[in-house]
C-alpha cells in the first residue's frame, strides 16, 4: 500500500485490491477508483499541469486561466492564475459502473496532488 497526504488532499494506493484499488480524497469527500479510473485520472491531471505550465509566464499578474480537458472517463476543469491553480474533476458515471462524481483540490493542496499522482504512477510502472 501507498499514502500521500497533506493538508486537504489524501491519495491511497492498495494494489491487492480487486475492484477500487486507489482512494483520493479532499477536505471533505473521497472516493475509491478502479484501474482504468486511476490510470486515465493520472494523464489527465498531468497533461493540465504540463499545459499550465506552459502559459503560466504568459498570464499578467490579475489575469485569469481556465484549461478543461476531457478523457474519459474524467472532465477536468483547471482554473488558476499566475500564482497557482484549483482542479474540479468531473467523473463520468456513464463509463464506470454507472456511478458518478465531482470532486475539487483547492489551490494549496492541487500542486502536491499533481505531484503525488505523477510520483505514484512512475513507482507503479518502473
Amino acid at each position: 500500500m501507498i499514502k500521500k497526504e497533506g493538508q486537504g488532499w489524501r491519495i491511497i494506493r492498495d494494489t491487492s485490491r480487486d475492484n477500487f484499488s486507489t482512494l483520493i480524497g479532499g477536505e471533505n469527500w473521497a472516493i475509491e477508483l478502479n484501474q482504468f479510473e486511476w490510470e486515465n485520472l493520472v494523464r489527465v491531471v498531468n497533461d493540465l499541469s504540463i499545459q499550465y505550465k506552459d502559459v503560466k509566464p504568459q498570464l499578467m499578474g490579475d489575469e485569469d486561466i481556465t484549461l478543461e480537458l476531457e478523457r474519459s472517463p474524467w472532465l477536468a476543469i483547471l482554473k488558476g492564475d499566475k500564482y497557482g491553480w484549483e482542479l474540479t474533476l468531473i467523473l463520468n458515471g456513464s463509463f464506470s459502473l454507472n456511478r458518478g462524481a465531482e470532486v475539487y483540490w483547492p489551490k494549496n493542496a492541487t500542486i502536491q496532488v499533481a505531484n503525488a499522482m505523477r510520483t505514484m504512477w512512475d513507482s507503479d510502472y518502473l
